[in-house]
């Protein structure tokens, strides 16, 4: 039974390792729910067949190191964190576009324990991290092969390749930078050494095509610890101290060459190249430090215990600053590993995290300056690289977030390190349990166990992200409604995305002629329950509400939407777009002063934001403020904005400003010179201002720009041209 049980571990954590091939197209987001939930239910059987194995060998069973021990407390942290915070079942579940809550880092735990008293010898720890660096390299060739138009995906100027985000993508390279580097160092062979560097320097190629600037940075400050580690200390390896010094010197070359070459046109015309040679840490971290300094007035709000995993996006709405309009509308995530656990765990779940970090220094670099027989632990080299990889990885997560992949990597790390430094727990390897016990009734029980946590744990939630696309994907309203209903009442975590959902095909059927009033009333009516239902369960989340409002908008129910929109104003007060959503409900109410205020009151706010600022100047003329108007868009960018703007054009129409008019067409063609009526339209202002040439010549250009439309230039230029109105009939 023994070798039945060990084989599960070991099978189990070996496919892991294949976790990033997975893509799930049938599932709703499908680069996330399928990597999550086959980590879980991997985890949750290798974690019960070790159970039930650690109780039949006590070789098994767990052992101390600081780093098991402060992994231990960090979940207890996070978990009352997660109760006492501001929605526990977000902080528990998360949602499907992350799968980050705390039930997720259980699992990464639970990897952790099994990994790391799994018994791997030597061998089979050099077997797991060549499998590991095996399954990155095809990753990264799938990568290589989408920018060059191989795979699905192609045409992306930054790879992301199986991983669908380029961020994860990028930390995923650099575990494997450090991996195979790892391997490096412990290969006598020149040939494997040869395919090593080789490997190695694919990683780094492609984590640069990545064109994520946080962990370019992570790598290279990394590999300056590891190198510099190995310089001040590799006395007992020096050769590889040799190389260390030389690595330095080379390293200042290469970063001052690539620093001389950054403008060339090879360097510039690259996506992601020039993402990394153009970094400005004042310019690129400036939105973030705004976000920062939201994070920080919520820690001040709930210091001890934080928020709760996933509620930074309450956070986020009630200290929203204007000057970020420009962003995405919902941060869910601070990108920033300090102020992330302290929104969500305080500085109590701020220390416990780090403390795990602590107790992997504590084994890498201080125990061995202060025990050197514990050199048999890891050698100069190996504490080297795993203090950079270390390293790296935080300056990674300093300017980016925790997924997945980076969880699953950095268990792995603790688990090898947890692995050679562990010590026997006396106390559990001093139990004794009859194997009749064990195979009768321990493992029985556990199997009971674990098909239960599988099932309830993901297998609803799982179903759930299929229905979703099963709802996306019927042909018939019907059947789209069916697909959401199934998916709703599987009662999984992914409520609130699957109602979103539904809303907006709610709102798209509503708008839609060919389908029976009957259809639009039972999809409307049900899309608008569920979204009632999530505020309920749900309150104080501006999102919902804003949501909400727009839904009846959609709909026609327009004094629910001033109501929805007021709501989620007060729980967002400083947002401009939550102001040009009241102003837009006042303008289809037929309140022209009011939405004019709403508009007024958010361009006053950010005059930068075009979209405030072109409804506002719309406001102007049509309550005749002509003058004011124009002031608000005397510049290329802003007319620009008002010109596409089919509202503010229909407004103008309306007042018959002819010379503002003929403007915006003008930048509407000079946008998109392919749009037949913008030409057809230009052409008839001219004609109304009686500058018959102009008209003629739009005309003349328009039949070049757009050879389809030459015959209806040439008809109606030919009836300007003899005296008749535009749109005469031609005679053949």
């Amino acid at each position: 039974m023994k070798d039945f049980l060990q084989a599960i571990v070991y099978a189990g954590l070996f496919l892991v390792l294949f976790l990033p091939l997975v893509v799930a197209n049938d599932l709703f987001f499908p680069f996330i729910t399928g990597k999550n939930f086959g980590f879980r239910i991997i985890v949750e059987f290798v974690l019960a067949a070790w159970v039930v194995l650690a109780l039949l060998d006590a070789r098994y069973r767990p052992t101390f190191s600081w780093i098991f021990v402060t992994f231990a407390v960090f979940i207890g942290v996070i978990t009352l964190a997660a109760i006492l915070g501001e929605n526990p079942a977000t902080s528990f579940w998360s949602n499907y576009e992350r799968m980050d809550g705390v039930v997720t880092i259980m699992h990464i735990f639970g990897y952790f324990l099994v990994l790391g008293n799994a018994q791997f010898s030597k061998r089979t720890w050099s077997i797991f991290l060549h499998t590991s660096v095996g399954v990155a390299a095809w990753v990264a060739l799938y990568g290589l092969g989408q920018i060059h138009g191989m795979f699905a995906g192609s045409g992306q100027p930054r790879i992301d390749s199986t991983l669908g985000n380029s961020a994860y993508m990028a930390v995923y390279m650099l575990f494997h930078i450090f991996f195979v580097t790892l391997l490096f160092v412990r290969s006598k062979d020149v040939w494997l050494r040869v395919i090593y560097a080789l490997i190695a320097l694919l990683f780094v190629y492609v984590l640069l095509m990545t064109g994520t600037r946080g962990t370019f940075l992570g790598l290279v400050g990394g590999s300056l610890v590891a190198i510099s580690y190995v310089a001040l200390f590799g006395s007992r390896f020096p050769e590889f101290r040799k190389v260390a010094l030389g690595g330095l010197i080379l390293f200042v070359v290469c970063a001052g060459g690539f620093y001389a070459v950054r403008d060339t046109a090879v360097i510039q015309n690259n996506a992601a190249l020039s993402r990394i040679a153009n970094i400005d840490l004042t310019t690129d971290l400036s939105v973030r430090s705004i976000i920062w300094g939201m994070a920080l007035e919520g820690v001040k709000e709930r210091p001890i215990l934080g928020w709760g995993n996933g509620n930074f996006n309450f956070v986020f709405n009630q200290q929203y600053k204007p000057e970020l309009y420009g962003q995405e509308q919902w941060f869910d995530r601070v990108h920033d590993i300090f102020l992330d656990w302290l929104i969500a765990a305080g500085v109590v779940g701020f220390i416990s995290y780090f403390s795990i970090m602590a107790a992997v220094v504590y084994y890498l670099f201080w125990l061995p300056l202060r025990q050197p027989e514990r050199e048999s632990d890891f050698n100069v080299l190996e504490r080297a690289i795993l203090l950079g990889l270390l390293v790296g990885y935080l300056l990674h997560n300093v300017v980016v977030f925790d997924n997945i992949i980076s969880y699953i990597f950095y268990g792995t790390i603790l688990a090898f390190i947890h692995a050679r430094v562990g010590r026997p727990i006396k106390q559990l390897t001093s139990i004794r349990i009859t194997e009749r016990v064990v195979t009768q009734v321990a493992a029985p029980l556990t199997l009971v166990a674990v098909i239960a946590v599988v099932y309830f744990v993901n297998i609803p939630s799982y179903l759930a992200a299929g229905d979703i696309i099963d709802g996306m994907r019927a042909e018939t309203p019907i059947g789209r409604l069916q697909g959401f209903d199934t998916a709703i009442r599987r009662k999984g975590f992914g409520d609130q995305e699957i109602v979103e959902q539904l809303a907006q095909q709610a709102m798209n059927i509503a708008r839609d002629p060919a389908v029976a009033a009957g259809d639009k009333e039972t999809f409307v009516t049900r899309a608008e329950l569920e979204l009632l239902r999530m505020i309920d369960e749900k309150p104080g989340d501006a999102r919902l509400h804003i949501f909400l409002s727009n839904f009846y908008r959609a709909t026609g129910a327009l004094p629910q939407a001033k109501e929805q929109a007021a709501l989620a104003r007060s729980f967002s007060p400083e947002k401009p777009s939550m102001m040009v959503e009241q102003g837009v409900v006042e303008l289809q109410m037929g309140n022209i002063e009011g939405a004019r205020d709403f508009f007024k009151e958010a361009y006053d706010r950010v005059p930068e934001f075009e979209q405030a600022r072109t409804f506002y100047a719309a406001m102007l003329v049509q309550l005749g403020q002509v003058d004011e108007a124009q002031a608000l868009h005397n510049e290329p960018k802003y007319l620009q904005a008002f010109a596409v703007n089919d509202y503010a054009v229909s407004v103008v129409q309306q007042a018959q400003d002819l010379p503002l008019l003929a403007q915006l067409f003008e930048a509407r063609i000079a946008l998109n010179s392919q749009d037949a009526q913008n030409w057809a339209s230009l052409s008839f202002v001219y004609y109304q201002l009686n500058e018959k040439d102009k008209a003629i010549e739009t005309l003349k250009h328009a039949g070049e720009a757009i050879p389809s439309f030459k015959p209806q230039s040439v008809c109606i230029a030919g009836n300007i041209e003899a005296g008749r109105a535009p749109e005469t009939p031609c005679t053949p």
